[in-house]
């Protein structure tokens, strides 16, 4: 059994007040991360030009160098974007893509990334393919769907690492090689992986990967990242041209020059991430103690609310450090104003509006412990919500 003190203590930004089991969506500071963004927003305030001509492509570089080596990528391929939701549309705009052409995707994709593959369809004549998951989950009857569901009009995928609505942790390693073995290109949304899971981009061999620094790497917000494949470097088009798409600014990477040099923008989030990876790890006794504490911990809180019911979505190793619980709501209530509810009440936690049915998910960070699903628990049953089960 996991316990923890029933708040989160002080070096964190997070208001103890209230109960935080929503780290996924929004992410949470050490106030230490904070401190150091706040010192870079004050050295670009103190002097701007002098900041953003001499200081801030060398400052850029070297938090990139962390970032990339903390995730396993290729900093000389990799750049700063404000989220994944970023990142994806800059994969997206970079892709060929014509009429008649297949996107393949599944029924779990993020909200945000299904409306800019319809956008993109809608655009260029294109059809997506949505491949279907079924819960409970079946790491091996996904395989086996995507395999079948792949045809000669197949230009392109669009793949969670980790799903966000319910948590699954996708076999990436398994799905890549099945499109990489036909030349077509793979975009890995991979949102919640880096600090849920490890990491290692350059293995997955992924086209385009993009992942967050605010969620459970705790940096500040704004802090996402992209990746490329060095065969998809040449295509790579950034969603707004400014003077980076001339020779004479920006650095030699002409990626980078694209990417970082897009117009005047705060980066203090950004140069925080290395602040918030070396911080974390002190906090939790490094980042495989973090990794298998956040995913042991999320097993029991999703045992406890099942509470020994048959509501396990996934198999353990198909959950990270996040998992999603089916409910059932009462009469007259739907997700969003239960949600709400809670809100209003002091709990983050967020409630699902899943096409099986509605659903609780619950994250697991260091400033959590086992006896928030307990109170949780209790919360919704004063709500008139249960957990779907054998007791249906």
């Amino acid at each position: 059994m996991l316990t923890e003190p029933v708040s989160p203590n002080a070096r964190w930004a997070l208001d103890p007040v209230v109960v935080h089991l929503n780290h996924g969506s929004f992410g949470g500071c050490l106030r230490s991360v904070l401190d150091v963004a706040a010192a870079a927003r004050a050295r670009v305030e103190a002097a701007p030009m002098r900041f953003f001509v001499l200081e801030w492509q060398t400052e850029l570089d070297r938090a990139r160098a962390a970032l990339a080596a903390f995730v396993g990528a290729d900093a000389e391929r990799m750049a700063f974007v404000p989220s994944s939701t970023t990142g994806v549309a800059i994969a997206l705009h970079s892709a060929t893509i014509a009429a008649g052409d297949e996107i393949l995707t599944t029924s779990h994709v993020y909200a945000a990334c299904l409306f800019q593959l319809q956008r993109l369809a809608t655009e260029r004549g294109a059809r997506i393919v949505i491949v279907d998951i079924a819960l409970p989950f079946e790491p091996d009857e996904l395989v086996a769907s995507v395999a079948a569901a792949i045809t000669p009009r197949t230009r392109l995928a669009l793949l969670d690492h980790i799903t966000s609505p319910t948590a699954l942790r996708l076999p990436i390693e398994r799905l890549i090689p099945l499109f990489s073995a036909r030349d077509i290109p793979v975009l890995v949304d991979g949102a919640h992986a880096p600090g849920q899971i490890e990491l290692d981009v350059e293995r997955l061999g992924a086209t385009w990967y993009v992942g967050n620094c605010h969620k459970w790497l705790c940096a500040p917000k704004a802090s996402g990242f992209l990746a490329w494949s060095a065969a998809a470097a040449a295509t790579l088009r950034p969603l707004v041209t400014s003077h980076g798409a001339s020779a004479a600014y920006g650095p030699a990477n002409r990626q980078h020059a694209e990417l970082d040099w897009s117009g005047t923008y705060d980066p203090s989030a950004q140069l925080a991430v290395p602040s918030a990876i070396t911080a974390m790890a002190h906090e939790g006794g490094g980042w495989p103690a973090i990794l298998a504490r956040n995913h042991a911990l999320a097993l029991e809180l999703r045992d406890r609310l099942a509470d020994g019911t048959s509501a396990r979505l996934a198999p353990d190793h198909a959950i990270g450090t996040m998992a999603a619980i089916p409910i059932a709501l009462p009469a007259g209530t739907d997700a969003r104003s239960l949600e709400r509810a809670l809100l209003v009440s002091g709990w983050e936690v967020p409630i699902v509006d899943h096409p099986s049915g509605p659903l609780v998910r619950v994250s697991a960070h260091l400033y959590n412990h086992a006896g928030e699903a307990d109170l949780l628990a209790g919360k919704l049953r004063s709500l008139g919500v249960r957990i779907r089960g054998d007791r249906d």
